[in-house]
């Protein structure tokens, strides 16, 4: 199934989004990314830990 958004459009979303609610546009694009890596995967788990690991970075950094 192909994404009903462009690239384009996703980070304007995004963009959008961040800037209502002070967040890292980078930061929501990684947490998106790692999300549709593992759409298809049978066990999502994975993901928790993977979001935790951005928002960690991502607050270790400033």
């Amino acid at each position: 199934m192909e994404d009903s958004v462009t690239d384009d459009e996703l980070r304007d979303l995004i963009e959008e989004k961040a800037a209502e609610h002070d967040l890292p546009p980078d930061l929501l694009l990684e947490i998106y990314e790692a999300e549709r890596e593992v759409v298809n995967m049978d066990r999502r788990s994975s993901i928790l830990k993977d979001v935790r690991n951005l928002l960690e970075d991502a607050v270790d950094d400033q």
